[in-house]
């Protein structure tokens, strides 16, 4: 047999063999020290991720959404001031007729004088509410509650989702691309910790922004809007601030909560100071949601 002794009986480790060896099993095996460590980093990680949770409130919009629906499946309307009448009024202006000073709600007439080239279509509702129920179904993909609040504005609850903020704004982008994939409609998207803060977030960018307003954001989001922007109170609170001579939510958010309190009644007076923060209490959630429907105008 011509098998070499080392093979049979290997040479004995010299003391550089053992440290390298050592090391390596050190390598594998880490001490219980290092796994301490390891794991209070990631019970760490896990605290963060609580501490950064997703904004609970997600407001979804389609711009002008009747006059969008027609410039979806027309292309010719595409960039044209476009207004969808009802009834000799307006229902619905694309926003290049709003920016002609043409808006829901005018007269006919008037609404010519202010846009003369405007293309005049009569509303077809039953197509509208279509294109809204498949939104709607689009957006029931996300596993989050939808609540639709008009044609044209839906509300999601994120308050359960364990999203990361970069998987949860990721998200939302794929959102509105399979929104536009699907139906040729561009939506806003905002999110917030309330509804207020969603709505106007979604506001921002139009017609297909996306504006996240993290946790503890809400007092610098909200101080340079004008006071008009306030929702989840009755206009005429709105009008009594402005006649007050203020005139954005920042000057808002300086009246101490007495003074509000002394003018306005307790319950309303405590709502408008948790508003102007983007604190939404429980019972100006619904008016909330209808005063964005009227003052924005999602149709």
């Amino acid at each position: 047999m011509n098998a070499c002794v080392e093979s049979v009986c290997p040479t004995p480790m010299m003391p550089e063999s053992l440290e390298t060896r050592a090391n390596a099993q050190a390598w594998r095996m880490p001490t219980l020290e290092a796994t301490r460590e390891w794991l209070g980093k990631l019970w760490l990680g896990a605290v963060g991720a609580r501490e950064a949770k997703v904004p609970p409130v997600v407001h979804v919009r389609v711009e002008s959404f009747y006059a969008a629906v027609e410039q979806a499946e027309i292309p010719r309307l595409r960039g044209k001031a476009v207004l969808v009448v009802s009834a000799g009024a307006v229902a619905s202006a694309s926003l290049e007729a709003q920016s002609r000073g043409a808006v829901a709600g005018m007269k006919l007439r008037d609404a010519r004088k202010a846009c003369p080239n405007a293309i005049v279509i009569p509303g077809d509702y039953a197509r509208y509410a279509e294109y809204a129920e498949g939104v709607r179904q689009i957006l029931e993909t996300c596993g989050s509650p939808v609540e639709m609040t008009a044609c044209g504005s839906f509300y999601l609850d994120f308050s359960r989702s364990m999203l990361s903020l970069v998987r949860f704004e990721a998200a939302l982008r794929r959102m509105q691309s399979e929104i536009l994939g699907q139906t040729g409609l561009s939506v806003s998207v905002g999110a917030g910790t309330s509804r207020m803060v969603a709505a106007l977030a979604a506001c921002e960018h139009r017609p297909c922004g996306l504006r996240i307003v993290a946790r503890g954001e809400e007092r610098e989001f909200l101080r340079p809007l004008p006071i008009e922007k306030l929702r989840g109170i009755g206009q005429k609170q709105v009008s009594a601030l402005m006649q007050g001579g203020l005139t954005t939510l920042g000057e808002l958010q300086q009246i101490p909560k007495p003074v509000l309190v002394a003018a306005f009644g307790a319950a309303i007076g405590e709502r408008i100071w948790n508003l102007a923060r983007g604190y939404e209490t429980r019972d100006s959630v619904e008016r909330t949601a209808k005063e964005m429907v009227r003052s924005e105008n999602p149709a």
